[in-house]
């Protein structure tokens, strides 16, 4: 999930909603990693901090991750 914040100092306070993995100073976010399980109640909370400008839940459970295509067409070319 990554939350969009104003303050590096507020961001830090996320980490009782989960895990921290990154924060951007330049682009004032954060990557958080919740518990699937408990994710839309921590949604509902982490918007209703002041400091949160907008919350996006992360693609990556949806993306393909076979990429055995891919080796296979690199060594076809080599």
């Amino acid at each position: 999930m990554n939350s969009f914040y104003f303050a590096i100092k507020q961001a830090k306070t996320l980490q009782k909603y989960g895990d921290i993995r990154f924060i951007s100073t330049k682009m004032h976010y954060v990557i958080l990693f919740v518990d699937s399980k408990k994710l839309t109640e921590t949604i509902k909370e982490i918007k209703k901090q002041h400091f949160v400008k907008k919350v996006e839940i992360s693609q990556t459970p949806t993306l393909a991750v076979d990429f055995s295509e891919l080796n296979q067409n690199v060594e076809e070319e080599g």
